[in-house]
C-alpha cells in the first residue's frame, strides 16, 4: 500500500511538471498579442528613421498576424528623450527602438540620465558604419588642408549624442578650430542648415550622407571609422592614411533595444525575429536598392562589442567630451 502511495505521489508530481512546463510553453508562445512600438529617437526622414520604416516592413511577415510594428518618433535632446522612452517603458516586449551607439553613452559618463545603456536589453545590430565629415558645396572652403589652416570652422548638427559624438574627437585630434552650431531636430535639418550656408560642413553617417556627396552638394573629406576607403568614394581618405589611425576605430553602431528586464523568452524572441527579418530576402533586396547596408550582428554580440567600446571612449576620451557636455 505504501509502495502504491509513493509510485502515486511520483506519478502526480512528473504529471504536474509536465502540466506547468506546457503552460509556460504555451504562456511564452503567448506574445506579442498586440502591436509592437518601434521608437526611433529622431525625426523622420534621417537614416535612423529609413532604416526602421523598412525593418518593421518585414517583420509584420514574421510576427502573428494582425500584429504589426508601429514606427514612433520622438526626437529631442541628440536622441535621449526616445532613449528615455524605451528605457522606462514596461518590459513587456510591446517596446523596442533603434538606438544610437557609443553616443547615448556620452551624457551618461558627464551627468545623470534617465537611462544606462549598460542595462538595455540590446536585441541586435542593423549596421556598423563609418562617419563622413562633409563640407557643404557652398562652403568657402575646398580642402582637407585649407580647413585645418582656418581661424573659424563652423559644424552644423544635432548635438554630441548620437553619432556626432565622434565631430568634436576628430575636430580636436586634427586640429581644427571647430565652431559647432547644434540644436537641430534631424540630421536632415542641420544639412539643409550647412547647404544653405549657416554652416560650412557636417559629420553624419555614411548611409546618411551618400546620397549629398555622390550628388555633389557635398565633398566627403574624411571616413571617420573606416577600416579601408569606400568603393563609392575612393577619392576619400580614411584616418589611417592622414595619421590618425585611432580615428578609424570610431564607428557608429545602429542597434535595436528594449527596457532592461525584458524577460528572457520575450527577448529571445524578439531577437529570433529581428535576425529573420534583416536576412529575410526581402530585406536584403531592400538594402541593395536603398543602398543601405547592413552589419548583423545578434543580441549577444551586439552586448558584448558596446561594451568593448564605451571601455575605449572611457578611457581615451573622457576629458575631451567633458568639455563639451559639461559647457
Amino acid at each position: 500500500m505504501k509502495k502504491l502511495t509513493i509510485v502515486s505521489l511520483i506519478g502526480v508530481f512528473i504529471f504536474t511538471g509536465i502540466f506547468f512546463g506546457f503552460l509556460t510553453q504555451v504562456s511564452g508562445q503567448d506574445f506579442p498579442k498586440k502591436n509592437i512600438r518601434w521608437v526611433v529617437p529622431y525625426a523622420p526622414g534621417g537614416g535612423f528613421d529609413t532604416y526602421s520604416r523598412a525593418i518593421a516592413r518585414t517583420m509584420k511577415k514574421h510576427l502573428p498576424k494582425g500584429v504589426n510594428v508601429i514606427v514612433m518618433n520622438k526626437p529631442g535632446a541628440g536622441a535621449q528623450v526616445g532613449t528615455s522612452l524605451i528605457y522606462n517603458a514596461k518590459p513587456d516586449g510591446y517596446t523596442v527602438g533603434i538606438l544610437p551607439m557609443p553616443g547615448l553613452y556620452m551624457p551618461q559618463m558627464f551627468y545623470k540620465t534617465k537611462y544606462d545603456v549598460k542595462k538595455i536589453t540590446w536585441l541586435g545590430t542593423v549596421l556598423n558604419e563609418p562617419m563622413v565629415f562633409a563640407l557643404a558645396a557652398s562652403s568657402k572652403f575646398k580642402t582637407l588642408e585649407e580647413v585645418r589652416q582656418a581661424e573659424s570652422f563652423r559644424i552644423c548638427g544635432t548635438g554630441f549624442t548620437g553619432p556626432e559624438v565622434v565631430a568634436p574627437i576628430t575636430m580636436e585630434t586634427l586640429g581644427i578650430k571647430a565652431k559647432f552650431i547644434i540644436g537641430h531636430k534631424s540630421s536632415k535639418e542641420a544639412i539643409l542648415a550647412a547647404m544653405r550656408g549657416d554652416g560650412d560642413a557636417v559629420v553624419f553617417s555614411y548611409g546618411t550622407m551618400r546620397s549629398h556627396v555622390l550628388g555633389k552638394g557635398f565633398k566627403a573629406l574624411l571616413l571617420i571609422g573606416a577600416q579601408e576607403r569606400s568603393p563609392e568614394m575612393p577619392d576619400v581618405p580614411i584616418p589611417a592614411e592622414i595619421g590618425h589611425p585611432k580615428l578609424g576605430l570610431l564607428g557608429t553602431y545602429r542597434v535595436i533595444g528594449a527596457p532592461p528586464g525584458l524577460p528572457k523568452d520575450r527577448d529571445k524572441y524578439l531577437s529570433d525575429i529581428l535576425l529573420k527579418s534583416l536576412n529575410d530576402p526581402e530585406f536584403q533586396e531592400w538594402t541593395k536598392k536603398a543602398k543601405r547596408p547592413i552589419t548583423i550582428m545578434d543580441g549577444s554580440a551586439t552586448k558584448k562589442t558596446l561594451l568593448e567600446v564605451i571601455s575605449l571612449y572611457d578611457k581615451d576620451y573622457r576629458d575631451l567630451l567633458e568639455r563639451y557636455f559639461k559647457k
